[in-house]
């Protein structure tokens, strides 16, 4: 079953502060690349939500990494959709940086 994915205010302001971050430090390809893994991630989340690791304390909070870039996609699944919640750097602390 595919679901729909749901995106979060923060996780939208989120990915366009990853794409501006970018494109100021590393340019358009690389500002662009980044975007087209996010993309390549949501499409994979909607076929297969269960594909990210465990994530929170509940068991539906997931993440994926961004493959090549230092950042997380934090989500939940639902009955019939996918909330994604945030996009944060691997290098921050990521407790609390969400909610359900």
């Amino acid at each position: 079953m595919t679901r729909k994915v749901r995106w979060a205010r923060q996780a939208r302001a989120d990915r366009e502060a990853v794409f501006r971050y970018l494109l100021k430090e590393a340019g358009l390809t690389v500002a662009s690349a980044a975007d087209d893994k996010f993309a390549t991630l949501i499409s994979l989340l909607e076929a297969h939500p269960e594909t990210g690791r465990a994530a929170g304390r509940k068991p539906n909070q997931r993440k994926m990494t961004l493959a090549r870039f230092p950042f997380i996609l934090i989500y939940v699944i639902e009955p019939d959709w996918i909330s994604i919640l945030r996009i944060l750097h691997t290098s921050r602390r990521i407790a609390g940086q969400y909610s359900d």
